[in-house]
């Protein structure tokens, strides 16, 4: 008889509840060298140690110039650019200081006085992979409890991450028993089985993570079975027997398991899989499988994986095809089959495609990916919303539960998707400014966005847009936040005031448009009477606040606004404007979903709170505050 035959999921839960309870799932941490770190699981958030790339470099092969010299060049004009004006570069080659831009060596024409000529202008930075261009220093790669893909490793080490702190490996011990198995090498007489379900449970472990060993057949002896148990579980974090788990005169692994520890279950309501003993000895699961390999398999899928998973803090499952809708326009290469990676997730029943960024160059999106896009050959443009096949490189379970998160860039925003991950929450950001968030959520093709929109009529934020823009909205406070102009330490340009961007000494680096700095600075320059055209390098964008950060202190700016935490983050100088309210705007339709409701609680933690005292220029104190359709809650 089974004496403690139970179904499958009031058993698990209980199961996995009182591994918790006896501390089985408390985080065992090391410390590993990047290179051998394929498939761990991070203890910890990771975060750049280094910009990449770390240098301004030619994205092609050509001539370094300087592009206020090509001003005006034309084919019916070109300019001429003697040699002490040029110098040939190759792909990847360091921009010498004094040059900022690079012409194809295709679009040059050489002259015998070694001067070239030049046909048209070209614009600041044009084909220059800027600094920072892919990731910035102290951007963050990676949350905790991600596991280490190839395409992550490379990026690691591009980012001066040589080393990590990962979960330990959970070690499992597998224990094939039965007098009638043999290894499946030898004779087979009459009456014996080759045994192969060890070379599967190890396979199917060793897949998740586990560091396996098998021990050598283990007759049907309550003797033998007591000696591997006592021998092999304190070098074990998982025991688990194969065969010996059913009802029958010689299945003496309940029996034993009985005896030395707690029984969980003893035979499941299960079809293939009823065989099963669930149990708990020494604070650690002790597992008997079926002998069946189909019954086997099903217990290592149902019972044995959410164990694994939740000991590395995952969920992982196949990757399958969905139609989704593609939140951006796309221009391909008409010639060429283009693969387009991006974020993929479920919103309002259907799902939605997020392009990430693109280039041969770009690692990134490698690690951020969870679906790709094949453009083919002759199709030039996906337009926005236009339905398209994606590929998906996480599980469906996985993308079906994610948000996704699409507005403007915030670091505080990073902490809380961290945090997230410990309710096994996968938050999605995707940075496209303020006005690209409001715009996502109107279209429902984002769960919800960041937004910090300045309105000149009201000198308030937020709520004067969105109640011009949408019918009706869900308004979360998230922070206030300072804003101002970072400039490099010790600000040797003496920069004080919004006045002193104009001054032609100082170089200037601007956010891209829509973005709700760039209203912020536009609303300003109108009200001080300032010409944007008077700035040496409004026209210079980077889209994040660190960004912005980092390239005042490689000096390629002199000056440029961003949050305060970012210039105390890279040692610069800041120069206060206003404060700033950064509020989270969710789409009316996710107000009710159960995930919403875990990042409410997150945002309004304690554990937040404190991570947030600690970022400079922050105010968080009404954080959590809902404002639905322009009343507060």
């Amino acid at each position: 008889m089974y004496l403690k035959k139970m179904d499958l999921d009031q058993v698990l839960k209980r199961y996995l509840e009182r591994l918790r309870d006896v501390g089985f799932f408390e985080r065992k941490v090391e410390r590993v060298k990047t290179r051998d770190a394929l498939g761990r699981t991070l203890a910890s958030a990771v975060f750049a140690h280094r910009s990449v790339p770390h240098y301004n470099a030619a994205a092609v092969d050509g001539i370094a110039v300087r592009s206020v010299d090509t001003i005006g060049a034309s084919k019916h004009a070109p300019k001429k650019l003697t040699k002490d004006r040029y110098e040939f570069v190759n792909t990847g080659q360091p921009i010498r200081e004094g040059f900022d831009a690079v012409i194809m060596i295709e679009d040059v024409h050489f002259l015998q006085d070694s001067s070239v000529q030049v046909f048209e202008p070209v614009p600041q930075f044009h084909n220059v992979r800027l600094i920072g261009e892919d990731v910035v220093e102290y951007d963050m790669l990676f949350p905790r409890y991600h596991r280490l893909a190839p395409q992550d490793l490379a990026l690691l080490l591009a980012a001066g991450v040589f080393e990590v702190d990962v979960l330990k490996k959970m070690k499992c011990v597998v224990v094939p028993t039965g007098d009638e198995i043999v290894d499946p090498t030898a004779e087979l007489k009459e009456g014996l089985i080759p045994e192969t379900n060890s070379l599967l449970v190890k396979a199917f472990l060793e897949k998740l993570g586990a560091e396996v060993a098998v021990f050598q057949i283990v007759k049907d002896d309550v003797r033998m079975l007591e000696e591997a148990l006592h021998a092999f579980l304190p070098k074990s974090d998982m025991l688990l027997f194969i065969g010996g788990s059913s009802a029958g005169e010689k299945d003496f692994v309940y029996r034993l398991l009985e005896k030395t520890g707690e029984v969980f279950a003893h035979g499941l309501n299960l079809r293939p899989g009823k065989p099963t003993v669930l149990s708990i000895v020494e604070k650690k699961p002790v597992i008997g499988l079926p002998g069946f390999p189909s019954s086997c398999f099903t217990v290592l899928e149902r019972i044995v994986r959410p164990i694994i998973d939740e000991w590395y803090g995952r969920r992982d499952c196949e990757a399958d095809f969905v139609e989704a809708e593609s939140v951006r326009r796309v221009h391909s290469f008409v010639g060429e089959d283009e693969i387009v990676r991006g974020v993929v997730a479920k919103v309002k029943e259907r799902y939605v495609f997020v392009p990430l960024k693109r280039g041969s160059a770009v690692m990134s999106s490698l690690s951020r990916m969870n679906g790709t896009l094949v453009v083919p050959k002759g199709e030039e443009v996906i337009e926005e919303g236009q339905k398209v096949w994606i590929k998906l490189e996480s599980s469906k379970c996985c993308i079906d539960d994610t948000v996704l998160f699409v507005g403007s860039n915030d670091p505080l925003v990073d902490r809380l998707v961290d945090l997230l991950c410990e309710r096994k929450l996968n938050l999605t950001v995707v940075s496209v400014g303020s006005l690209g968030g409001v715009r996502a959520i109107a279209r429902a093709q984002a769960h919800l966005g960041g937004i910090h929109l300045f309105d000149p009529e009201t000198e308030t934020y937020n709520l004067p847009y969105l109640r011009k823009m949408l019918n009706n909205f869900v308004l979360v406070k998230f922070a206030k936040r300072l804003q101002g102009i970072v400039v490099q330490k010790g600000n040797p340009k003496s920069i004080k005031t919004l006045y002193d961007l104009a001054r032609s000494d100082v170089k200037f680096i601007n956010r891209q448009k829509a973005s709700g700095t760039r209203i912020l600075l536009d609303y300003y320059l109108e009200k001080l009477g300032i010409e944007p055209s008077k700035i040496n390098g409004y026209e210079n964008e980077e889209s994040t606040h660190i960004g912005v950060a980092l390239k005042v202190k490689k000096g390629l700016a002199d000056a440029g606004l961003a949050v305060a935490y970012v210039a105390k983050l890279m040692d610069l100088d800041f120069v206060p404007i206003c404060w700033e309210d950064y509020d989270l705007l969710i789409l009316p339709e996710f107000f009710e979903d159960e995930r919403f409701k875990i990042i409410l609680d997150v945002t309004t933690s304690n554990e937040f709170r404190n991570l947030a005292s600690a970022y400079a220029g922050y105010d968080i104190s009404e954080a959590g505050k809902i404002i639905l359709e322009g009343r507060e809650l």
